[in-house]
């Protein structure tokens, strides 16, 4: 019954999530906590941005639930002891989301959102989850990173973290990329036999599918940085649990192809900004969505084409995990290598002139 107790408990936190929002909504009209009109955002109109507590309240609640499911009909087992490994993934995520949280209501400066994210980002440093060997496809050679894998591990999670925040300017597409993500890393969770990292990865997955009947477009509701940086921390550690990580060093290849297009958009947004001259934290309209709009395309086609990408590559990381067939992964840097000449051609087209 455990191996199959996140699906159980994805429902579970798919219905409280479902019951929380309506509420969440009326709320946010009630003392007009709207989503601000800025040079990124595209809707228009007063649309609430605390879906992010939805999401989170859901999920921690339904982990509560599964410790008393647990206790009641597995008394003998402890369920701490299961997730007690994923403490600090836990603290720091919500670290984080109640960084977004405070961040939504007052406009912190960009130093201290930076500060915050670092503490959490060398929480999971410091319990020993950090990037420890880089596999290089076409030598069979992994390249032990020592000393350099805890630093790179702090800038991953902290550039995850944003580019899954910077990439929420659409309806429909930041919880849309993570719900494909989230299925996939979930899918090979169970087939590795990681059932805790499962459960965890599924409960979010049915918290952030309430969250989407809400937020499809034409959206009711916005995640806010809360549920978005939330979002991209969880996103960003959970590659870190893989068991590719120290034996193979394949965990940071994976984990590019299921994060390829916030990690493209945000690469993208940083090389703008610097040529610009301007903070990297600076809001524009020159994202991959917004270039998209510039062509002429629905925000239904624009989700449709970056959902199918996100699918195809996410659907790659997952079969090599579960086949250990290198074609998989070549395929993937395929695929990554004709995104990045089309996103140029896009780039090129849809310029200011």
């Amino acid at each position: 019954m455990y191996n199959y107790s996140f699906i159980i408990f994805a429902l579970i936190s798919l219905c409280i999530n479902f019951l929380i929002t309506p509420v969440l909504i009326k709320t946010a009209h009630r003392y007009s906590w709207f989503d601000k009109v800025n040079q990124r955002t595209i809707h228009t109109g007063e649309i609430p941005r605390i879906g992010g507590i939805g999401i989170v309240f859901s999920f921690i609640i339904t982990i509560v639930l599964y410790f008393i499911y647990n206790r009641i009909y597995s008394p003998i087992s402890n369920p701490f002891q299961s997730l007690f490994h994923y403490w600090p993934l836990l603290l720091g995520a919500l670290i984080i989301n109640l960084l977004g949280l405070l961040d939504d209501f007052t406009d912190l400066k960009a130093r201290y959102k930076l500060i915050i994210q670092l503490i959490a980002a060398l929480l999971m440093v410091a319990s020993g989850k950090y990037f420890v060997n880089f596999y290089i496809p076409g030598f069979n050679y992994s390249i032990h990173l020592d000393i350099i894998g805890p630093v790179f591990t702090v800038v991953w999670i902290i550039g995850i973290t944003n580019a899954v925040n910077l990439i929420d300017g659409m309806d429909g597409l930041s919880s849309g990329i993570t719900e494909i993500i989230l299925f996939f890393m979930g899918m090979a969770a169970v087939y590795s036999g990681y059932y805790s990292q499962a459960l965890l990865i599924f409960i979010l997955f049915g918290s952030v599918l309430s969250f989407m009947f809400f937020n499809f477009p034409p959206a009711k509701l916005f995640m806010g940085d809360s549920g978005s940086l939330f979002l991209g921390f969880f996103l960003a550690c959970m590659p870190l649990y893989s068991s590719y990580n120290n034996a193979y060093g394949l965990a940071l290849i994976i984990s590019i192809s299921f994060l390829f297009i916030p990690i493209l958009d945000t690469i993208a947004a940083i090389l703008r900004r610097i040529r610009k001259g301007i903070p990297f934290y600076s809001p524009d309209k020159h994202h991959l969505h917004h270039r998209l709009l510039k062509l002429g395309l629905s925000t239904r086609k624009i989700l449709l084409i970056i959902y199918s990408v996100t699918l195809i590559l996410s659907l790659s990381a997952y079969l090599f995990i579960k086949t250990e067939n290198m074609a998989f992964v070549y395929s993937a840097f395929g695929i990554w290598f004709i995104m990045i000449v089309l996103f140029i051609i896009l780039v090129n087209k849809t310029r200011d002139n």
